[in-house]
């Protein structure tokens, strides 16, 4: 077995740029033995051992939060979170996880950003539909919020849910996807099988796929969405323009849009069963991954995302690069451990 260590440089370029900057970034920490990933023979300088894998949270509270998240959720690929320095959970922890703690001052963040003034109540990172009941005030009322895909280890989740009240009582929700060095959004499981690509590609999709819900010789359902509530939720959605999704040439969800979809329709259901008065779903990524995560498959993610919403959707649904975030976090007065904690971002995900 190979022990010489390397540098992972698959990838396209912005994704062999961050593996780079990781590698030499905890290398000058002092970081001399790294692991090796599954299945493989030769251990990379972005993967830290478990022994090191505290390096990989900003601090102790925020490495102490994601251990005890896991220990109670389902929170995907704990060792992954832990030793793996571009996962985008790890930055994840690192951007929310004081701001969980701090409510003041994520107050005054998503005051920005929403441009009006908020109090956060509760920030949920790692948030499961119908596992959250301890939010004065914003409780379910034993209403379902999912959109029917739960399962033990899958469904339609958010990376974080950020749960607030204006100055006017109106109580919402914001349900955030943080991207890091993703090159695509999760596409449609269903795309795959064989019969579908030649229906889901014409103008046909909606007839045969949504109303008429086509079966192939098993007698199983060729579109997996109409296992769940999807489209019937899709119908009825006061963000999405039905009649521009049947119009469409081609079902616009088989590719990136499809989790932008899922998690659109899942806002307006936390909204619904938490008696909310507005939601919004917002994206998360660096600028630098902006041409490939929000252009591929042919597509502009984001500018065809925005034609199958309606005027309600597009006020809803918000892209942020995450130096925007961090730099509008600059602006505001911050004590010296939030500007620590700050500068620590900064030097460590500005790339």
């Amino acid at each position: 077995m190979s022990t010489k260590t390397e540098k992972y440089q698959k990838g396209n370029n912005w994704q062999k740029h961050a593996y780079s900057k990781m590698s030499d970034y905890f290398q000058d920490k002092g970081v001399s033995e790294f692991s090796i990933p599954v299945g493989g023979k030769t251990p990379y300088k972005h993967l830290l051992t478990e022994s090191d894998s505290k390096l990989n949270f900003i601090n102790e509270a925020i490495y102490n939060a994601v251990i005890e998240r896991f220990s109670s959720h389902k929170a995907g690929d704990q060792k992954r979170v832990k030793i793996n320095t571009v996962a985008s959970q790890t930055y994840c922890f690192n951007l929310f996880v004081p701001l969980q703690l701090n409510l003041a001052l994520a107050s005054r963040l998503f005051s920005t950003l929403l441009d009006k003034n908020v109090e956060v109540k509760h920030i949920e990172i790692e948030f499961t539909p119908n596992q959250l009941d301890s939010i004065k005030e914003f409780e379910r009322h034993g209403k379902d919020e999912s959109i029917g895909d739960q399962a033990a280890y899958a469904g339609t989740d958010a990376d974080v849910a950020v749960f607030y009240k204006d100055s006017k009582e109106k109580k919402g929700v914001i349900l955030i996807e943080f991207k890091f060095i993703e090159a695509e959004f999760s596409m449609c499981s269903s795309y795959k099988k064989e019969e579908v690509p030649a229906i889901c590609n014409t103008s046909n999709f909606w007839d045969l796929m949504v109303e008429s819900k086509k079966v192939n010789s098993k007698g199983k359902l060729l579109c997996g969405y109409n296992k769940y509530d999807n489209w019937k939720l899709t119908q009825t959605s006061e963000c999405f323009d039905v009649q521009k999704i049947r119009d469409s040439n081609v079902c616009p969800f088989r590719f990136s849009l499809n989790q932008l979809w899922r998690n659109m329709l899942l806002s307006e259901k936390v909204k619904e069963a938490r008696q909310l008065n507005e939601s919004h779903f917002w994206v998360f990524s660096p600028k630098q991954n902006n041409d490939f995560l929000w252009n591929n498959h042919g597509e502009n993610i984001e500018f065809q995302f925005k034609s199958f919403l309606s005027e309600k959707g597009n006020e809803r649904f918000k892209k942020y690069s995450l130096e925007a975030i961090i730099s509008i976090l600059d602006t505001l007065d911050l004590s010296l451990a939030e500007s620590v904690w700050l500068n620590e971002l900064k030097d460590r995900y500005f790339i």
